[in-house]
């Protein structure tokens, strides 16, 4: 409890929820209420549009989580003399948790707009608790389907997703002038996706949600409002039901399909590595480390253990960054060229502080379990931090770069713009994941953990991220303003972008250092989390 770093979080974790909440009765109070009826369609709209994200990224995972336990979990609990029912009822408390968090979130950002706050928490819970066990419920039915089945639904769900995107960019450019600026689109794609939400085909989805979106929103408290409150509670049970009896049923369905296929002699046996295959590899890899200095051999084991594991997931890998890079090459259709490149330069700054970290965990955030064996391996902090981040930050790197030069062919800002923003965004990789290392070093979590903690570190994160941001683009401009002020106008722009280079790869140096300064202080008694 007397720790500093202890200390530290638990005053930030303090200062962030008074900060929300004052926040909530402060500037939310004040602001223009918004429109009850599209509330209503954008709480029960907005709840089909995740679970249709969901949806579709669960049917294309080849291993589904069994309902997100821990392996604690699943060793007491799973192995205890119950019922597999109440084993499944069991995940419902945390989701309980997790649904009244939210809602406490949800309810100050929204009680401006309705006109009972009690009848918005209940109708929000009620909905977010449905959502949680139908989203469980579809993961549980993905484990118990064929291959065949399997297929069925990828095509199917896919064709849905896609629909869904090409409905969302039809709704921005109608409700958006022709060649406005690109802010301006990113402003009003959340009325474009609020118009999705609201859009008879996705409502006709969003039925089960209708009683908890309707209580919510209600004006008054009548007989109406009593029925739309019988109904959302109802909801929960419901919810809970169904996600037992489909784990019920995908249980005997799994269990079902590998009887029939060891009767028939056609399980799938295990891969196995061939001694050539093996020799094959350690070839390469011996090739590569002979012609590089010895400093670097303990990085480079580090990093061909992680392309191995990354080798089954390279497509999904392709896939994550084929959105953000279509997003940010988005700005060159709205023809605006005056200030295409700088939204496309601030697009890819974003998505590779925002989502290149959660789509890229293949550093020290996975490898939480197996800490007591990098701990063991004789190898230089430095040379281990590297080794477990080089990785991410190639394949970040690659798609800055990819992005950049295809914005650049059509944009031509001029190779001191392509060198310039290309040097600092690679830094920013670096520094992105160092910093994010170097946070879970500090304070570490599992995986799929939950609760209060999680979702105050997801939002002070988010924020601080920023605050990052706005601090970068200050010091450039700043820079900038130094440039002009010292030198002559035929040696701005070398001393500039050299300068603004020099400056982020120093702030990104200085992050991996103080990674391996927390990996070197990382304690195996005391800084694994219990399970």
């Amino acid at each position: 409890m007397r720790s500093p770093r202890r200390i530290v979080a638990s005053a930030i974790a303090i200062v962030f929820l008074s900060v929300y909440v004052l926040n909530g009765v402060l500037i939310l109070a004040s602001r223009r209420t918004a429109d009850p009826e599209s509330l209503r369609l954008w709480l029960s709209g907005g709840m089909v549009l995740y679970l249709i994200y969901h949806a579709v990224r669960c049917v294309w995972t080849d291993k589904q989580v069994d309902m997100e336990y821990t392996a604690a979990e699943n060793l007491w609990i799973g192995g205890a003399p119950i019922s597999r029912s109440l084993f499944a009822g069991y995940k419902v408390t945390n989701l309980l948790f997790s649904s009244a968090l939210k809602t406490f979130f949800l309810a100050i950002a929204l009680a401006p707009d309705v006109q009972h706050g009690g009848l918005l928490a209940i109708g929000v819970f009620a909905a977010l608790v449905m959502l949680e066990t139908v989203r469980i419920s579809w993961q549980r039915f993905v484990t118990g389907i064929s291959k065949r089945d399997q297929g069925f639904w990828r095509i199917s769900l896919t064709l849905v997703a896609i629909a869904a995107v090409v409905s969302f960019f039809a709704e921005l450019v109608q409700i958006t002038p022709p060649g406005s600026a690109p802010g301006i689109y990113l402003m009003q794609s959340f009325p474009a996706i609020g118009n999705v939400a609201s859009s008879p085909c996705v409502q006709c989805l969003a039925l089960p949600w209708q009683p908890a979106a309707l209580l919510a929103t209600s004006p008054e408290i009548s007989s109406q409002t009593f029925s739309q409150l019988v109904a959302s509670i109802s909801l929960i049970p419901a919810g809970i039901v169904l996600m037992v009896r489909v784990d019920r049923w995908a249980n005997r369905s799994r269990l079902c399909r590998e009887r029939i296929a060891l009767a028939n002699g056609t399980y799938k046996q295990v891969d196995q590595i061939t001694p050539a295959r093996e020799a094959s590899k350690r070839t390469l890899l011996d090739t590569v480390t002979e012609r590089l200095p010895s400093q670097t051999h303990d990085t480079l084991a580090l990093v061909w253990r992680q392309a191995l594991s990354v080798r089954r997931y390279f497509g999904t890998i392709a896939f994550s960054f084929c959105v953000p890079t279509l997003l940010c090459l988005s700005p060159l259709l709205t023809g605006r060229v005056s200030n295409q490149w700088a939204f496309v330069v601030a697009g890819i700054a974003l998505c590779t502080m925002l989502l290149a970290p959660p789509a890229l965990r293949i550093d020290f955030r996975r490898d939480l379990k197996r800490m007591l064996l990098l701990r063991g391996l004789p190898l230089n902090p430095i040379h281990t931090v590297l080794g477990q981040m080089l990785l991410p930050i190639l394949i970040t790197i690659t798609f800055q770069l990819t992005t950049l030069l295809i914005a650049a062919a059509i944009v031509h800002p001029g190779w001191s713009q392509i060198i310039g923003w290309g040097g600092m965004l690679s830094a920013l990789a670096v520094f992105t994941f160092a910093t994010e290392n170097a946070l879970f070093l500090a304070y570490p979590h599992h995986e799929h953990a939950q609760g209060l903690g999680m979702v105050v570190r997801a939002n002070v994160m988010f924020l601080g991220k920023a605050t990052l941001i706005a601090a970068a683009v200050g010091a450039l401009l700043l820079w900038v303003h130094v440039c002009r002020s010292l030198f002559s106008e035929s040696y701005i722009a070398p001393i500039y972008i050299s300068g603004a280079i020099a400056g982020t790869w120093a702030l990104a140096i200085a992050a991996v250092i103080v990674t391996s300064w927390c990996w070197r202080r990382f304690d195996l008694a005391s800084d694994l989390p219990p399970e």
